[in-house]
């Protein structure tokens, strides 16, 4: 029996409103999923990411390096496409 591997993509975020977009976007068709850890941001990095079909980790303050441990425990869905 065959297993199809899920892929996902963990981008670590601080305050990048004017990116993340972009980054969400151009990963889509190589992943199966994207996590955005948005590490206390106090712009809408993690909106934008979520409005893109991404799934958000948000840090209530930023933790820095190191913020983007809390991907490991993610568990892949498949985005939605588009």
């Amino acid at each position: 029996m065959k297993h199809k591997l899920n892929v996902a993509l963990g981008v670590p975020a601080f305050d990048e409103e004017r990116t993340i977009a972009k980054v969400v976007v151009r990963a889509r068709p190589f992943v199966d999923s994207v996590l955005v850890v948005d590490d206390g941001s106090q712009d809408d990095t993690g909106v934008i990411a979520e409005r893109l079909g991404a799934v958000v980790v948000r840090h209530e303050k930023n933790l820095g390096k190191g913020a983007d441990r809390a991907g490991l425990k993610f568990k892949p869905r498949p985005t939605t496409p588009g």
